[in-house]
């Protein structure tokens, strides 16, 4: 049995291999055992708005304000038990579906609005049987398990796939992490082009990984996934392998939950 499988681990994505890389007693705490934690509302207004963005890409004839309804819908149905104070979710559905301009603040489209005037020009996408990502799966060089992910839209038409992001603030290039997830969809699809849409609740950028930069981010999730595979082989127990490594309380990826039961692992 390999040292995955040893673990329960059939495949790898790329957010654990992010997050093997960024934290790994945050990883362990998650895939060996199984605390998952909450998603944050920056995650769940991301999911949102890619709601309401598919739906305006695959129907292009649906107007803005029905895009935005149901992006406020899926926002205020995924927080409504989620113990979110209201300040806070009022202000995150605010920068998803845009508001007017009031005192000294700014008008703002919002993130959905933002997204579809950069996205819509792309014409509507491939669309899977039945759903609207496309799930891949790819092999890394001296892995036994597959990488397997989910990219946001295909144009096939046009040769390119387009992975959604919302940010508070526009990046001026992609995140070391993004470009992993992006070369593992370059993989997947053949070398094709690989665009992020980064919306912000003001506007909308579109930026794309280079073709350099997708070969050398696939040495870089191989890298880790060796790594991960060799960390995973030093032991069946994982109470053995968290004893090998130091938590970092101090990284923003912690929630409640995570960091609860990691203290709970090491003792610290």
């Amino acid at each position: 049995m390999n040292p995955f499988e040893r673990h329960g681990i059939d495949h790898l994505s790329a957010s654990s291999l992010n997050l093997a890389r960024n934290n790994l007693a945050l990883w362990v705490v998650q895939y060996l055992f199984g605390e998952k934690g909450q998603p944050s509302l920056a995650m769940i207004a991301g999911n949102a708005v890619e709601d309401g963005v598919a739906h305006g890409l695959f129907h292009p004839e649906a107007d803005l304000e029905a895009c935005k309804s149901l992006a406020r819908e899926s926002f205020m149905r995924r927080t409504a038990l989620g113990g979110f104070e209201t300040e806070a979710r009022e202000a995150k559905l605010a920068d998803i579906v845009g508001y007017p301009a009031e005192g000294r603040k700014k008008a703002a489209p919002g993130m959905v609005a933002a997204a579809l005037e950069s996205l819509r020009p792309y014409g509507r996408p491939t669309r899977p049987e039945g759903q609207h990502q496309c799930r891949i799966e790819i092999t890394l060089d001296g892995i036994p398990v597959p990488v397997i992910g989910y990219k946001d839209f295909a144009f096939d038409e046009h040769g390119l796939d387009v992975d959604l992001k919302t940010t508070t603030r526009m990046p001026s290039d992609m995140s070391a992490d993004h470009q992993l997830q992006g070369a593992i969809y370059w993989k997947a699809s053949g070398n094709r082009a690989q665009r992020f849409c980064y919306a912000t609740k003001a506007d909308a950028v579109v930026l794309e990984l280079s073709a350099d930069a997708a070969r050398e981010a696939i040495k870089t999730a191989a890298g880790i996934a060796n790594c991960l595979m060799r960390f995973l082989a030093l032991s069946g127990d994982r109470a053995v392998l968290a004893r090998l490594i130091i938590p970092d309380y101090g990284n923003f990826r912690w929630d409640r939950g995570t960091g609860a039961r990691a203290r709970e692992i090491w003792g610290f």
